[in-house]
């Protein structure tokens, strides 16, 4: 019967049930961002991809604009105004994708959640 047992054999059922709560959070955690993380590799590839036919589509527009600016005035002119609006987009692009690839932004959702709810069984345990 449940109500023969004494405070340290409860105390140590209690310990050993928060052990293996914890356990099963954090394969739970670990298996979130393992998902997460295999998720986001495709995405990786194909933005890489995408970002080399960027660069080069960029960079003949910036040829264009270059030969456009040198129709009033010199080349060498044109061609550094051209690599410093090709710059400043670069330097927004990057200073941008850092901020979104940001360790902050890596959610556990479901780890959050479950936590949540153990967390007020164990309270509505403890309370009874």
């Amino acid at each position: 019967m449940q109500s023969d047992r004494s405070i340290a054999e409860l105390t140590k059922d209690l310990a050993a049930n928060a052990g293996d709560l914890f356990r099963n959070e954090l394969r739970l955690a670990r298996a979130e961002a393992v998902e997460s993380v295999k998720g986001m590799g495709g995405g990786i590839v194909r933005a890489a991809l995408g970002l080399v036919l960027a660069g080069a589509a960029v960079t003949l527009a910036l040829f264009a604009l270059a030969y456009l600016l040198a129709e009033i005035m010199p080349m060498w002119a044109a061609a550094l105004m051209g690599a410093a609006i090709g710059g400043l987009i670069a330097y927004g692009l990057v200073k941008s994708g850092l901020k979104a690839i940001s360790v902050d932004r890596i959610a556990l959702p479901r780890t959050a959640e479950q936590v949540a709810r153990d967390l007020r069984t164990i309270k509505e345990k403890v309370s009874s």
